[in-house]
């Protein structure tokens, strides 16, 4: 084995890189490679980046103020004569010699056939072509410095059981994948874009297909686990509830309906994930597998994110289900201690029942006799603490999760593996139309003349006007208090409310009422109306600082308008020039479909960004990208399935997938 000395600047770097085992150096992959090339500069244009390689035929250096020096080298490249510029390269100045040579990269002025050098070294490219890799470092570490180290750590373990192959054979074999020794080699130093291509390939396809393994056996323990009674729901109560709807399930609402309610009739705990658009009609479903649950003498309990969310869905099954009596409950923390106690003992006298609630129904003096489903809305907006709460109140309970954020269909299968998706695709029944228009100004005044012409035209009509803050000492960022006095002061007669989050409850149901049912016309708001606000008479819409909101937070706003077959306007006010958020916001001005706004998304922000992967559960990939190398993902999720079908000749690999689940636990959860 090749010495090598652990310094302790090398110990430093490893600390800073939080590394503790000093093999995974040659496992922390560059982000980037700079290329250098070598082509006649007779193709070059003017200010564009070239590369040269030569002989230094003159060195002149100039020092023109303290501190200050320029370094002019003449330079033979090919049959060619250049000059190349150096600034402020002191200890170069000194080093460089006539006949060296050596290998530049700066931009070329093709007017003075003069090079701006902003790399260089000394020596030569082979075959004239070099790839040299860029790492993310701290400050403290130079790249050189941290090129060495890897090229250290590789030669002292290349020989060792910590460069053997992970992947197994009969992959290896199967897509002709180099080693995982070349491939660490190739990775951080390739001779040309085949051998990194073959290193990427091998890297990227161990990743994901370790990954999917470990998922597919917590899935099958999952399934081992979670065994249940088998649930027989009563399908002539079911098909009553659902006749007795003022309209017809959609194709989507039916398919879902369907696939939950054979989770319902298998021995295993459904664990399933309901994704839809806005308004696609995910609540109906929430309710029509209830009702199959309660059928079966169990108890349900669907928890929200607001309190004014559980009271619109309370409201909503009680209408619909009273012609059946089946009791419903609603469970919130500002209901009186009579109510709270009165439903407290409903749900422990073993009878079937629904109750719906916010996080109150998580808490420790909740208990039920017989739950059987829980179903958890805007799942996204719970932690893990709180989803894993709730499912402790029953055994072996049915899971739905539902989400009105729709992740893109590349990323579903991966982003949920441990569970299943059904999406509702279309919006049932009546289309909806929302017209969005993009306004280069950022004030109530830029966009009155169309509050004033919806409001005359209308005598029912009313307004949303959404601010990204509450109070604001931040003056280019609009608050709720000031847009409030602003919107008074521009619209004198007519009534204006203002609604946000640090409200108590009972302030905020008696605002909502107001605007719901009462004269007042605009409501001043937060984001606080994003989920379960249902005014049909409001379709209109302006948000304030739009630049300051998520692509997905302006279309899940944008949801609570044009519901009752009128059409929505949606004013995007921005009044900032930077040209990505331009394009950003006039992207929502043409699209309308959750998908494709969330794959646009992606694409712009990657996964990271865009889901938040600490948050989400998605582990951060260290080279596969599951945009960029979804088919690589897809294989792999396949072969997984192959390994576990065929246990007993991958004994050696699931032994190691297991010792990794151990650890990844965190990833999977």
């Amino acid at each position: 084995m090749v010495k090598f000395q652990l310094t302790a600047k090398r110990k430093e770097i490893l600390q800073s890189l939080e590394i503790k085992d000093p093999f995974l150096i040659c496992r922390y992959y560059p982000y980037r490679y700079n290329h250098y090339s070598l082509e006649p500069l007779s193709f070059a244009l003017h200010n564009q980046k070239v590369t040269i390689q030569g002989k230094i035929v003159d060195i002149v250096v100039e020092h023109y103020r303290p501190k200050k020096c320029k370094t002019t080298l003449t330079i033979k490249y090919l049959d060619d004569v250049v000059t190349v510029l150096l600034f402020n390269r002191f200890a170069w100045s000194r080093i460089l010699k006539k006949d060296m040579h050596l290998v530049v990269q700066g931009k070329y002025n093709a007017f003075k056939n003069e090079i701006a050098a902003s790399k260089f070294y000394v020596g030569s490219l082979d075959d004239g072509d070099k790839y040299e890799p860029v790492y993310h470092l701290p400050s403290n570490v130079k790249s050189q410095t941290f090129i060495n180290f890897v090229k250290g750590m590789y030669d002292y373990f290349k020989t060792t059981d910590k460069m053997a192959n992970q992947i197994p054979d009969y992959f290896l074999k199967k897509y002709r994948l180099i080693s995982l020794k070349e491939s660490l080699y190739n990775i951080h130093f390739p001779k040309n874009e085949e051998v990194l291509h073959q290193a990427n390939r091998h890297l990227k396809y161990e990743e994901f297909l370790n990954f999917c393994t470990m998922v597919a056996l917590k899935r099958k323990l999952f399934a081992n686990v979670n065994k249940k009674i088998n649930k027989y729901y009563d399908t002539d109560l079911l098909k009553k509830v659902i006749n007795s709807l003022p309209f017809k399930l959609s194709d989507d609402q039916n398919q879902v309906l369907k696939e939950i309610l054979n989770d319902l009739q298998s021995n295993v705990s459904m664990n399933r994930l309901l994704q839809g658009d806005v308004g696609s009609g995910k609540t109906i479903i929430s309710l029509l597998t209830m009702v199959a649950n309660y059928s079966c003498n169990y108890q349900s309990a669907l928890m929200v994110p607001t309190d004014i969310l559980a009271r619109q869905h309370y409201k909503d099954f009680v209408t619909i289900l009273s012609p059946f009596d089946i009791p419903v409950y609603l469970l919130v923390s500002e209901i009186k201690a009579k109510e709270k106690e009165n439903v407290i003992q409903k749900l422990n006298e073993n009878k079937p029942c629904m109750v719906i609630g916010t996080h109150a129904i998580i808490q420790e003096n909740i208990t039920f006799s017989n739950l059987g489903l829980a179903i958890i809305d805007e799942q996204h907006r719970f932690g893990v603490k709180q989803r894993l709460m709730l499912k402790q109140k029953g055994n072996n309970l049915d899971i739905l999760y539902m989400s009105a954020t729709p992740i893109p269909r590349t990323l579903a299968s991966t982003y949920y593996l441990d569970m299943d998706v059904s999406t509702i695709q279309h919006y049932p029944n009546i289309e909806r139309k929302v017209e969005t228009k993009y306004v280069q100004k950022n004030t109530i005044l830029s966009i009155k003349k169309y509050i004033d012409e919806y409001l005359n035209n209308d005598k029912d009509a009313k307004v949303y006007v959404v601010c990204p803050a509450i109070d604001s000492s931040n003056l280019d960022m609009k608050n709720v208090t000031n847009i409030y006095k602003e919107t008074v002061n521009c619209f004198p007669n007519i009534e204006c409310l203002f609604l946000h989050g640090k409200l108590k409850t009972a302030e905020k149901n008696d605002i909502m009422n107001q605007f719901a049912y009462g004269n007042a016309r605009i409501l001043v708001t937060t984001t606080v109306i994003e989920v379960g606000i249902n005014v049909k008479e409001a379709n209109m819409l302006v948000i304030l600082n739009a630049e300051r909101f998520g692509l997905a937070q302006i279309h899940q706003l944008r949801g609570r308008i044009g519901r009752y077959g009128k059409t929505g306007y949606c004013y995007l006010c921005c009044d900032n020039d930077d040209e990505d958020i331009k394009e950003r916001l006039n992207f929502l001005t043409t699209h309308s479909d959750g998908f494709e706004i969330s794959e646009y998304d992606l694409k712009r922000r990657g996964p990271g960004e865009m889901l938040g992967l600490k948050q989400s559960g998605l582990p951060e990939f260290s080279i596969a990208n599951l945009v960029d190398d979804y088919n690589i993902l897809k294989t792999a999720s396949a072969d997984a399935n192959y390994i576990l079908n065929h246990a007993t000749d991958f004994k050696d690999y699931l032994t190691k997938i297991n010792i990794l689940l151990t650890h990844e636990q965190k990833y999977i959860d």
